[in-house]
């Protein structure tokens, strides 16, 4: 330590004050106050600062202190005997800014901003400087003193004291302290006590009062505490909220004084604090180390920790120097200055008192202690969480899990160190590679990385064992108990978790002890979900995955479907557009693998979903499952027009015939009679199945009978027909009005319908296969299939043999009729639009060639079936010179007929029994269209006479206005070359006339063609 003289009396300073923020001193010694650098104390330049003299006590600005007002300024309160000064310190120098009369003086001093609170030998007065008055308060002292005055020691090397008797009792000093933002607080002295009462800047009293034992020596305020020193070597503590006495220090007192013992005199505050190291603050176990999430075996050596790139501590800013990477500790801001010597009056810190607490079990105490310390400190936080951070791990040891989660959730750790104590709950989101914060406090907690199964059977262990046989972990009643224990755990967590979630929401979790805040989330919204499916809690499921979330769905999966939550999760994946779980799901909750109350809709539920899907593979995957339920349905998915989709149908054909054989049969009708599609194998493959199933039909007697007895109705009606009756039905439209979906025969009749629909529309079958498959049913006696042989036959152009089937086994005219007005197809649209809707079947419109050729060709193929028709109508019988149609027959289709019939052709085939009256219409009708071609022949012969002379007369009025030059040889402006003579033109071109003027009238050019 050096010495050195600072000072111009060369005096001891009666009192030293630090600017700094302008790094200067202000010294008072002998009443001289003069201003010094620093850190050398070197005197400062007597023009810029000068000394004051005649200064009795003097004031730092208490705002500026506390780091207010400018930062390049200071103000100093210096009084003199009779007067106040004001001074603003600058770097510059030193400026007079207030200069006030203060009569009587002061002998201490308070400054803060616009107020100054003083005392002299007898009162304390508030000034107010703004206004230059002052406010009386309290005397200094409201009764003396009676007992005997100290003892004081007159000379350090002096060892006998003497009684001061002389003078203002010492013992009864004015004291002065500053209050929060605009109060202060001065002490009155009554004999041996002292009472401490808080004044605002206007001298009102406020909050309550302070009584001391004994006479005050000194008086800091040191927030939330007021620290007082008495005479009697006693510090009282008080607390500056409740005014209640917290804490008595008595000070040692020697038997034998030297002037090397401890013999406090004053108490001081440092704005800056001092830093007093981290071993007796306990601060190090509160500091953040990054440990493994998950140690890897708890024998072998965990990494070395390093520190946190963030932490918080109840310290002071200023109290560490910047830029220096020094462990913080204990820092104290009350100092006791002694005679020869300076003491620190360190609060105990939260960790210290916890942790003595706690080694003395005294758990209750040790949170209470952290409850009122987290609402009176909010500097205390670091120090709180591992306070209730080792409160949680000792309630884990007793098995107090609500207990113990709750101090992990007031702690602010991450919550991951929580659900790490379930492994069940691990996997996948909580992996070895990651790390977490945690308090040096409690490293070896986390990194002993325990179960809560591990927890319960240490706590049975040590509660049951031995006296439990076999043992513990075997023995009924513990392994009940560990079972509710177990329940218990994960009860606490789930609410745990909860209360968590909920806070991280709200915004109110701390960022530096969470680590990752996305992994955390993850792990625990995921959580969450997963106890909340044990339980089957599926409201409070929906509740979190409808707000926002990070849960991840896959890991949460099994736990639903453990849960039996099928439904649940169904929608949840549903919302994720996750289809093919949702739908897998689904189906095997109607298959009834999976059974849940909730599902409804069925089948049709599944149908929907995919009905909506642009994925190829998974309509034909549930579209087949759709098709084993609900045929209709699975019909409706892979046939219906409003499909986008498009499948290869030889494929789905085949895939679907695995399924259900009918309904492949409903499919492939669907594609070639709806969709009329060009693949022939298709096509074949329908015809086979239709005429394999009719033959199989045709097999049985039953069958057999209905078309006998079907062919035999339908001729009767036939013969029924008079002149005056409307023309009988086509077979068609008769087999169409007859069908009966309910009657026993119904599936005969539904084949044999939909075979002549295919067989008429499609065009893309072999026909001379299937005439050959026809015949040779018919060979085999399976006879019956006349209509679907004419239709075959119509098709291969064998018209006779068509014609024949329709007139000479059928009797069915109409439809012979309708083969010879449509060119071989003998289905009329009418017949074939009523039986498609019998059988519900969607045909579309035929299209119609509009090619002149293909036109022409009809018309004559037309007229030839027409003439055969009616040959074959005509065609008589061996036995009787009759022919084979009834006469009313013959008139008909010589009526309808007519139109491709030449009359003198057929007039010579009618037999001469017929009477006139049979061919009385046709013959008119002959008649009438043979007039009406004769005069309608007259008509054109004389409109083109009419054009003729119409010409004519144009060109004999041109004539006459243009004169002709004839030119007989060569070209119409030939050059009279010898080719042009030898070859005369027929052509001539007429000159043209010229007027008077020489110009060109305005005729019309008229080119003859005179051959």
């Amino acid at each position: 330590m050096e010495e050195g003289v600072v000072t111009q009396t060369r005096k001891a300073a009666d009192r030293i004050a630090l600017l700094e923020r302008l790094a200067k001193a202000v010294i008072l010694s002998e009443g001289v106050l003069t201003f010094h650098s620093l850190p050398t104390l070197t005197a400062l330049n007597v023009h810029q600062f000068p000394s004051m003299k005649g200064v009795s006590t003097f004031s730092l600005d208490e705002d500026e202190l506390a780091g207010g007002g400018a930062p390049d300024a200071m103000h100093v309160c210096a009084i003199k005997r009779r007067r106040v000064h004001i001074l603003r310190v600058t770097n510059e120098g030193v400026t007079p800014i207030r200069d006030l009369p203060l009569p009587e003086g002061a002998l201490v001093s308070t400054f803060r901003k616009q107020h100054i609170c003083v005392a002299d030998t007898e009162n304390y007065y508030v000034v107010d400087l703004a206004n230059a008055v002052a406010i009386p308060l309290l005397p200094i002292s409201q009764a003396p003193n009676v007992t005997e005055r100290p003892l004081s020691i007159t000379s350090a090397t002096s060892s006998t004291p003497s009684p001061t008797t002389n003078g203002p009792d010492p013992r009864q000093r004015p004291v002065v302290a500053c209050v929060g933002t605009n109060e202060f607080l001065i002490a009155s002295h009554t004999a041996d006590t002292t009472l401490g009462v808080f004044v605002t800047e206007s001298g009102e009293p406020c909050r309550g009062t302070l009584e001391w034992s004994s006479n005050l020596r000194s008086l800091v305020v040191d927030p939330p505490y007021v620290i007082a020193l008495l005479f009697n070597n006693v510090i009282e503590i008080h607390s500056l909220h409740t005014q209640e006495i917290v804490q008595l220090i008595q000070l040692p007192v020697p038997t034998t004084p030297t002037p090397f013992s401890f013999q406090p005199r004053s108490l001081v505050r440092s704005w800056a604090g001092l830093e007093l190291g981290s071993a007796l603050s306990g601060a190090n176990k509160a500091e953040r180390v990054s440990l493994p999430l998950l140690p890897s075996s708890p024998m072998d050596p965990p990494r070395t920790p390093t520190r946190s790139t963030t932490s918080t501590f109840s310290t002071s800013p200023s109290a560490t120097t910047p830029g220096k990477d020094s462990k913080k500790g204990l820092a104290t801001k009350t100092l006791i200055l002694g005679k020869n010597s300076v003491y620190a009056l360190a609060p105990l810190t939260l960790v210290v008192q916890a942790d003595a607490l706690m080694d003395k079990a005294r758990y209750d105490d040790a949170l209470s202690l952290a409850k009122q310390i987290e609402i009176s400190d909010p500097k205390a936080a670091a120090e709180v969480s591992y306070v209730y951070l080792r409160l949680a791990y000792h309630s884990m040891t007793e098995t107090l899990f609500q207990e113990a989660f709750d101090h992990f959730l007031k702690s602010g750790c991450d919550p991951r160190l929580v659900v790490r104590m379930f492994p069940d709950l691990r996997d996948p989101l909580i992996r070895q590679e990651e790390s977490v914060s945690v308090c040096q406090g409690v490293r070896m907690e986390v990194l002993d990385n325990r179960s809560v199964d591990e927890y319960i059977m240490a706590n049975l262990n040590k509660n049951y064992s031995p006296h439990l046989k076999p043992d513990v972990a075997t023995a009924s009643p513990t392994m009940e108990l560990r079972t509710m224990l177990k329940m218990t755990a994960r009860d606490s967590l789930r609410a745990y978790l909860g209360k968590w979630r909920a806070q991280r929401r709200a915004g109110t979790v701390k960022q530096e002890t969470v680590g990752d805040s996305r992994k955390v989330d993850m792990v625990v919204d995921t959580t969450l979900v997963r106890l909340y499916a044990e339980e089957g809690r599926s409201a409070d499921i929906v509740a979190l995955l409808d707000a926002p979330n990070d849960c991840v769905i896959p890991a949460v999966e099994p736990q639903l479907l453990d849960a039996g939550l099928y439904d649940l999760l169904a929608s949840i994946l549903l919302k994720r557009k996750e289809l093919g779980k949702t739908l897998d799901i689904w189906t095997k909750l109607v298959e009834g693998v999976y059974v849940d109350e909730k599902f409804s809709g069925g089948v049709r539920k599944v149908f929907d979903l995919v009905w909506g899907s642009e994925d190829r593979l998974m309509v034909e995957k549930y579209g087949l499952w759709i098709m084993q339920r609900d045929r209709t349905l699975g019909l409706k998915l892979f046939s219906d027009p409003k499909q986008t989709i498009v499948f290869d149908t030889r494929d789905l054909f085949g895939k679907i015939k695995e399924v259900d054989a009918e309904a492949a049969d409903l499919f492939l009708e669907n594609a070639v009679l709806q969709k009329r599609g060009s693949d022939s194998g298709l096509h074949a493959d329908l015809i086979k199945r239709y005429i394999d199933r009719l033959r199989n039909l045709l097999m049985e007697s039953t069958i057999n009978a209905h078309l006998r007895a079907q062919e035999a109705e339908y001729q009767s009606i036939v013969a029924s027909q008079t002149s005056a009756s409307p023309p009988p039905p086509t077979f068609l439209s008769y087999l169409a009005s007859s069908f009966n979906p309910s009657s026993e025969n119904a599936s005969f009749d539904q084949v044999r319908l939909k075979t002549i629909l295919f067989l008429s529309n499609s065009a893309h079958y072999d026909t001379a296969a299937m005439k050959k498959e026809l015949d040779e049913m018919e060979l085999s006696g399976l006879r019956g299939l006349t209509l679907e042989r004419a239709i075959v036959y119509g098709k291969l152009r064998l018209d006779r043999q068509a014609l024949s089937l329709f007139l000479h086994q059928l009797h069915d005219l109409a439809s012979a009729e309708a083969y010879c007005y449509q060119c071989g197809d003998p289905l009329l649209p009418s017949d074939v639009s009523i039986a498609a809707s019998r059988l519900s079947l969607l045909l579309p419109k035929p299209k119609k060639s509009s090619s002149a050729k293909r036109e022409a060709d009809n018309s004559g193929r037309k007229a030839d079936l027409a003439r055969l028709l009616v040959q074959m109508c005509l065609t008589t019988d061996s036995s009787s010179d009759e022919p084979v149609m009834s006469r009313i027959q013959v008139a008909r289709v010589l009526d309808t007929q007519g139109i491709h019939l030449d009359t003198l052709e057929i007039l010579p085939t009618i037999p001469a029994a017929y009477p006139l009256s049979l061919v009385e219409h046709f013959a008119e009708r002959s008649i009438r269209r043979s007039l009406h071609s004769k005069q309608e022949a007259c008509l054109l012969k004389g409109l083109a006479l009419s054009q003729n002379m119409q010409i004519g007369d144009l060109v004999t009025r041109i004539h006459v206005k243009m004169g002709p030059t004839v030119q007989r040889t060569g070209p119409i402006l030939g050059s009279g070359t010898k080719t042009d003579r030898e070859n005369p033109s027929p052509f001539a071109r007429l000159a043209e006339k010229k007027d008077k003027e020489g110009a060109s009238p305005e005729v019309d050019e008229v080119e003859l063609d005179l051959r």
